[in-house]
């Protein structure tokens, strides 16, 4: 599963631009995408209509993120 960021990318968005967007701030943008904010549901089906993926791989890509941005993956550090 890809990272909140990735999925950015993958749409070849700056985070400027999907903050506009997704009407937030570019710094919000920034700490969600580093697993710092967890977004509402409701920005979530804005990330999933923004990104063109479903909103479940919305949902996956947040815990995702904050499974990379830990340095974990089931309880062991990557490495």
């Amino acid at each position: 599963m890809k990272t909140i960021k990735e999925l950015r990318i993958d749409r070849n968005l700056a985070q400027i631009e999907a903050a506009k967007l997704l009407n937030i701030t570019k710094e919000y943008l920034c700490m969600i995408e580093k697993g710092k904010r967890n977004p509402s549901d409701a920005l979530k089906e804005k990330f999933s209509e923004i990104y063109r993926v479903p909103v479940t791989d919305v949902f996956l890509s947040i815990k995702e993120t904050k499974r990379y941005v830990n340095g974990f993956e089931d309880g062991q550090k990557t490495s």
